[in-house]
Parts: structure tokens; C-alpha cells; sequence
């Protein structure tokens, strides 16, 4: 299992609308930066999917908070959110091993700051 590094993203307008839609916006990523932009959009992903590295399986993906827009790859702040509230528990939580909630939730912390916002408490 797997929690992408730690990385700084370029940020989309804070007020920009969350519509993830799965297959087309993976297809849109895949086909601009291959499978490691689409590890990156997500805070976890499966490692052990296949026998690639990142895997080369979209449903080896979740939590996705990056979207590709205008041709680059941006974290979105209702991503954010919409995803954080799913490792606390939201929307009937996320099935992830529970050793690697922390590690995601910190991924997720670092991108709230990004946006100078407190995440919120564990």
C-alpha cells in the first residue's frame, strides 16, 4: 500500500467546483503524465495491484484531490475537503489499511496548508 511523497502542487481557484467524474478524468491524466501524475492526484493507492510501479489500475486509486486543468495538474481545495472527509469517516469512510490512515491524513494536512487552512483534528 502505498501514500504518495510529499509533494507541492500548483493550486486551482480556491472557489473551483469538485466534480470528479473517475474514467474521464483519469483518462485525461493518464494521457498527460502517465501513471505517476495519476498516483499523485491521489492521497493512497493500492501498490501491490499489479506488477507495475505506481500501478497501472484505476481502481487501484483513491481519494483523488488533483485535477488536470489547463494543461497542468493542480490540487483542488473541494478535493481536498471532499477527500479528508472520507478518512474521517464521511460518506461511509475509505477502505484503506488502518496503518496508513495517519500517513494520509498527513498528506492530506499538507495540501490544507497550501491553501492556509487548518485541517481538521484527527
Amino acid at each position: 500500500m502505498a501514500v504518495p511523497e510529499p509533494h507541492a502542487s500548483p493550486t486551482a481557484p480556491r472557489d473551483r467546483d469538485w466534480t470528479w467524474d473517475g474514467t474521464d478524468k483519469l483518462d485525461d491524466i493518464i494521457e498527460h503524465g502517465g501513471w505517476d501524475a495519476v498516483a499523485t492526484a491521489h492521497a493512497w493507492y493500492d501498490e501491490d495491484a499489479d506488477d507495475n510501479d505506481p500501478p497501472q489500475l484505476k481502481t487501484a486509486y483513491k481519494l483523488p484531490h488533483h485535477e488536470l486543468i489547463d494543461g497542468r495538474l493542480q490540487v483542488v481545495w473541494s478535493g481536498v475537503t471532499a477527500a479528508m472527509n472520507v478518512v474521517q469517516g464521511g460518506r461511509g469512510g475509505v477502505d484503506i489499511p488502518e496503518d496508513e490512515i495517519d500517513d494520509v491524513y498527513d498528506h492530506l494536512a499538507r495540501h490544507y496548508a497550501e491553501f492556509d487552512e487548518e485541517p481538521p483534528g484527527r
